[in-house]
């Protein structure tokens, strides 16, 4: 089954733009111009990942955008934006600045549509389903939020190599903005608290001092 989209666009020229391509890729996209339409859609025909022009929207589009996202829990989100900024990497798992292209959001979608095909990941005592976003460690299981469990993933498929702060912040957010360091730290301590036995003294996931993190699985006691 093909991949279902939800764009929630007001510009009819960007829509027109951006669908053509989705199409040919054998996305199914659907396109909303308010926020009641893209909630009815919600309701109606739940989408697989959903791409937000919020500059489209002006003042209220991170509104607009927010609405639909909570009835959307665990659903990847693309947003359009007019600049780059800390809040960005809160508010969606990937975004695109201007010029709005096609090809740039097919390369987002496509990231974002291998992550939701993941299957399960296993760690020592550790497993993660991506699509489900559970964690299994050992008997315990345990919800994750859509960026820890993107996160965690990351972290899991390169175990043992040191991961600088860009590189995940390339991967995980999909963005070379990294002015707002804490975003990767909040993450970071969240995920301790849910895969280490001892979050202030980790065994999994351990900081490497002025680089960024290496994940590994500790041997056995």
């Amino acid at each position: 089954m093909s991949l279902r989209i939800l764009l929630v666009e007001k510009d009819v020229t960007t829509a027109d733009l951006l669908v053509p391509s989705l199409l040919r890729k054998g996305y199914q996209v659907s396109v909303t111009r308010t926020q009641r339409q893209a909630l009815s859609r919600v309701r109606s025909t739940p989408p697989d990942l959903l791409v937000v022009d919020v500059a489209s929207f002006g003042n209220n589009g991170y509104g607009v955008c927010s609405s639909v996202r909570d009835q959307l829990p665990g659903v990847p989100t693309i947003v359009l934006v007019e600049r780059a900024h800390a809040g960005i990497l809160a508010a969606a798992d990937a975004y695109m600045t201007p010029p709005f292209t096609s090809r740039k959001l097919l390369y987002r979608v496509k990231a974002l549509a291998e992550k939701l095909t993941r299957r399960e990941l296993t760690a020592g005592s550790l497993t993660l389903d991506p699509d489900t976003r559970v964690l299994r460690r050992g008997q315990d299981l345990i919800q994750l939020r859509p960026k820890e469990a993107s996160l965690l993933a990351f972290f899991m498929q390169n175990q043992g190599k040191v991961l600088n702060r860009p590189e995940i912040y390339r991967q995980v957010w999909d963005t070379d903005f990294v002015e707002d360091t804490r975003t990767l730290s909040v993450h970071v301590r969240w995920l301790r608290l849910k895969i280490e036995a001892d979050p202030d003294h980790p065994r999994f996931l351990r900081t490497v001092r002025g680089v960024g993190y290496r994940f590994e699985v500790p041997p056995e006691p």
